[in-house]
């Protein structure tokens, strides 16, 4: 088993139009990253809403999505190094591929069911990517009006 890192996000889930990257994961050169579970929740938002959120691997020439925030990945255990993934939350430009674009997973979240968490029983099922690709967790609906939200993902890098 890999280090485990935690990344977290707290701020505004804007009422943009078009899908916004919740989670953006490039793994460093040799360092596959898996991704081990993550939790969306919500702190302002009293109507019911479903909004659709997707695990996606970009594969091939990989390019960042933009608008978000650079956040640091830190380590669970305090005794393990520095994660070499970078990680970018909250992008209200997606990341895109020259390739064609492969869904991990895909569920829905209503804001009113806060916290929603997901984990990867085994790691043999948790979404993997390498160098040269990317992960996101892609919110693909947008929010009626504006949401504060945290979101915290847990990454395994090898």
């Amino acid at each position: 088993m890999g280090r485990i890192y935690a990344c977290t996000y707290n701020g505004t889930l804007a009422n943009s139009s078009g899908d916004a990257d919740l989670i953006e994961i490039v793994p460093a050169s040799n360092k596959p990253v898996k991704l081990r579970g993550f939790m969306v929740s919500q702190s302002t938002e009293t109507d019911q809403e479903g909004l659709r959120i997707t695990v996606k691997r970009l594969p091939a020439t990989f390019t960042s999505g933009t608008g978000g925030s650079s956040v640091t990945p830190i380590p669970c255990d305090s005794a393990d190094a520095a994660a070499g993934a970078t990680v970018e939350m909250n992008n209200s430009g997606v990341a895109t591929t020259n390739s064609t674009a492969v869904t991990l997973w895909d569920g829905n979240w209503n804001v009113n069911n806060s916290p929603f968490d997901f984990w990867w029983p085994d790691s043999n099922y948790a979404p993997k990517v390498k160098n040269g690709e990317g992960l996101v967790i892609r919110l693909e609906s947008t929010p009626a009006d504006d949401i504060t939200a945290s979101v915290t993902v847990w990454i395994e890098e090898e």
